[in-house]
Parts: C-alpha cells; sequence; structure tokens
C-alpha cells in the first residue's frame, strides 16, 4: 500500500504539485479571473475616448459580461491543463517528473485535486469576487453583480411537465471536469500542437459518436417507433426525469473514463 499511496509522501507532493501549478499558470488564472474587471476599464477608456465620457448605463456591458464568462472558462480548461502538465511529453522535463519521489497513482491523483477542484475553486472565487465588488463600487455602470442575480426566479418562469430537482453546481463541475481532462489527456498524448490537436480530436470524435448515435437511433426507431414512448411508459414526467438522470449518468461516466485513460496515460509515460 505504501508504494501506491501514503499519506506523508502524498502531502508533500501535493503541495508541490499545487505551487508547481501556480508557477505555470498562476499568471493565467489571476488575468482570467480578473477579466470582469479588465473588460470593465477597457469599455470605460472607449466610452471616454470616443464618446468623451464614461458609460452609466449597464446595458452596453451586460453581453460583455456574458461573453467574458463563457470565454473565462474555455480558456482556463484549455490552458490550466497544457500549461501544468503538457510538458511531461518532453525528454528533459518529462524524465524530472518520473524522477520525483511520488508513485504514478500519487501524481495521477495530485493531478485530479489541482485541475478539477482547486483550478476552478481558485478561478471561480477571483472571478466572483472581481464581479461582485465591481457590482458594488458602480452598480449603475456594471450592472448586477453575479451572486446577487435571481437566477432561481429565471429559472421558475421555464415551463416543466413536472418539479425537477435539476442539479446545476453538479452539471458545471462536471462540464468543467470532462473538458479540461480531455485537454489533460491530449495534453499528454501530443508532443506538439497540444491544443490545436485536442480540438481535432475532439471535433473528430464528436462527428463519429454523432454518427453512430444517428444509425443506431434510426436503426431502433425504424424497428419500431414506439419502443421509445414505452421505455418512459408515455408519461411525460417520467420520461423527463429519466432523460436528466440518464444525461448526469452520462456525464459522471465520461468523466470517470477520461480519469482513468489520464491514469492509463501516465503510467505509459518513459523517457
Amino acid at each position: 500500500m505504501n508504494n501506491v499511496l501514503s499519506p506523508k509522501r502524498f502531502g508533500k507532493y501535493l503541495c508541490y504539485d499545487l505551487e508547481n501549478a501556480w508557477n505555470n499558470f498562476g499568471l493565467s488564472l489571476i488575468v482570467l479571473g480578473l477579466l470582469p474587471a479588465i473588460i470593465f476599464v477597457v469599455f470605460q477608456l472607449f466610452s471616454l475616448i470616443f464618446n468623451g465620457h464614461f458609460t452609466v448605463s449597464d446595458d452596453a456591458i451586460t453581453p460583455m459580461r456574458f461573453i467574458s464568462g463563457i470565454v473565462c472558462v474555455i480558456v482556463g480548461f484549455i490552458v490550466f491543463p497544457t500549461k501544468g502538465y503538457g510538458s511531461v511529453t518532453k525528454k528533459r522535463a518529462g524524465s524530472s517528473f518520473l524522477m520525483l519521489p511520488a508513485s504514478t497513482f500519487e501524481k495521477w491523483l495530485s493531478m485530479m485535486i489541482v485541475l478539477c477542484l482547486a483550478a476552478p475553486l481558485c478561478l471561480g472565487a477571483l472571478y466572483i469576487g472581481s464581479d461582485t465588488l465591481l457590482g458594488l463600487v458602480f452598480p449603475n455602470s456594471y450592472g448586477t453583480p453575479i451572486v446577487k442575480m435571481p437566477f432561481n426566479e429565471m429559472f421558475s418562469e421555464v415551463e416543466m411537465p413536472v418539479d425537477l430537482n435539476i442539479n446545476f453546481s453538479g452539471i458545471a463541475w462536471g462540464n468543467w471536469a470532462s473538458s479540461t481532462l480531455f485537454f489533460l489527456l491530449g495534453a499528454m498524448i501530443f508532443k506538439k500542437g497540444k491544443v490545436g490537436k485536442t480540438i481535432l480530436a475532439l471535433f473528430a470524435l464528436s462527428i463519429i459518436i454523432s454518427t453512430a448515435m444517428s444509425v443506431a437511433g434510426g436503426a431502433f426507431m425504424d424497428q419500431d417507433a414506439n419502443v421509445f414512448l414505452k421505455m418512459f411508459d408515455e408519461d411525460p414526467e417520467i420520461a423527463a426525469r429519466k432523460l436528466i438522470n440518464f444525461a448526469q449518468i452520462s456525464q459522471y461516466v465520461q468523466v470517470a473514463v477520461l480519469m482513468g485513460l489520464s491514469y492509463l496515460r501516465l503510467r505509459s509515460i518513459k523517457h
């Protein structure tokens, strides 16, 4: 057991890995976390240059805030694994990585903690913190902070066939984890052009899966068009619950598979 997981050794390695992650993508994390402030300052500077005054209405900046949130997440789950662990495929850096006093399992577990827990928590805290501060200091020109937006009321206005209990936090984490783990796998497989090749692999995989599901679904429906409805007892409430549960389970299975593939790839690295 000590050869696989030693709590004391793992604790030391995790501290080293966190420090190393900060050195590799800490600046990127800060920039992404402060993106609301950066966009707000740039927006106000352009308003001052072209209009001669600062903008005091939040109507114009609201779409930019929405876009900045999407950009923050996408860039984060692409950059963090690539900058943090992409060097393991390089001969010198990879050899040094393999020589670190920790088992393969401990190195893999540390990766999972850094990318799937520490990184999104730090990024989320910094982003929400800067967004909240701007919303409190400039309520008219920046708008309502994310933490004060009535998301529950917005979702309650959407008509549903049944009162569904959707775990939005779990969905958000699952999307982050599956995305960042896919790019981690790409960073550990490809030696050059890691991001570009990973995106191409994701695109190709999406086409293959979509085609396979379309063919399978078409054959299934041709066989018996009513089977699909019978599976859900032809009840929209039961169908909605089963579909949501299936989507959530599929997402977590995807995360588990990517974790397993990352571990197998880490074990196979040799220099």
